[in-house]
């Protein structure tokens, strides 16, 4: 087994420092606005009828704001980064801490992004929300166990961990497709700017995945230790930062 390479000081502490920055900008923006954008997701809890069956009553529902929503991605990551800039400053980080907080950045920022899209999109239904979040950040415990699985030379035996992480985080965006689609037959379509900002989320997924896949190969720069360490921090900065800013975009801009 061969673990990637833990990331530098600078990398992490370079990362850490723009998702700080991010952070305090949409942190004043929640607090000055209240939020911009409003979603809700509702809950169905069971009653029991006179009869002793139970029935599901609608109705239940918590309005937040999306900016607020992509908040814990911003600090999650940022913080993990944080920590792994001190810890490799200090000479005290190792690859197997490296990786492990590694994965529960992106897993975090894959789940809680999926929901704030799906709920854009209209999908509120809290059973439905909590599926798609399970499944999302499921899948980053598979790229944990692909940087644990044993390597050898010409061997790809490493990669099916991540086949099957990549095949979990698409499923959610296959039902924000399914109810973009529904809402355009139905004539009611969601709006042109969520659908703009879905569609810039969804391209900063597959860039992500893309380097994964280059560090897990490994291919090109990702050759490279050093380098594929560094890829490694850019890419799950760029994980939560991207989808972040683009739900703020959305709401300063509206559409």
């Amino acid at each position: 087994m061969s673990l990637p390479a833990p990331p530098s000081a600078r990398s992490t502490a370079l990362g850490a420092g723009l998702l700080a920055g991010q952070l305090l900008a949409s942190v004043l923006l929640v607090v000055s606005t209240g939020g911009l954008l409003d979603v809700m997701v509702t809950f169905e809890p069971p009653q029991v009828s006179q009869d002793g069956s139970f029935a599901f009553v609608a109705g239940a529902g918590i309005w937040f704001s999306a900016e607020a929503g992509m908040l814990p991605v911003l600090l999650v990551t940022g913080a993990v980064l944080a920590w792994l800039a001190v810890r490799s400053r200090r000479g005290a980080l190792s690859a197997h801490a490296a990786s492990t907080l590694h994965w529960v950045a992106v897993s975090q920022s894959l789940g809680i992004t999926i929901v704030i899209v799906a709920a854009l999109n209209g999908v509120d239904e809290a059973a439905t929300i909590v599926a798609l979040y399970a499944l999302a950040a499921g899948s980053g415990i598979l790229g944990w166990l692909s940087d644990r699985a044993p390597r050898h030379d010409g061997s790809r035996g490493h990669l099916w961990p991540y086949a099957f992480l990549t095949v979990l985080a698409i499923v959610p965006w296959g039902v924000v497709a399914l109810v973009q689609v529904t809402g355009i037959v139905v004539g009611a379509p969601a709006s042109e700017g969520v659908r703009v900002t879905t569609l810039v989320i969804l391209a900063a997924t597959a860039l992500w995945a893309s380097a994964k896949w280059a560090i897990a190969r490994p291919t090109g720069l990702a050759r490279d230790p050093a380098r594929a360490a560094t890829l490694r921090v850019a890419s799950s900065a760029a994980l939560a930062s991207i989808p972040a800013g683009a739900v703020v975009v959305l709401g300063v801009f509206g559409g």
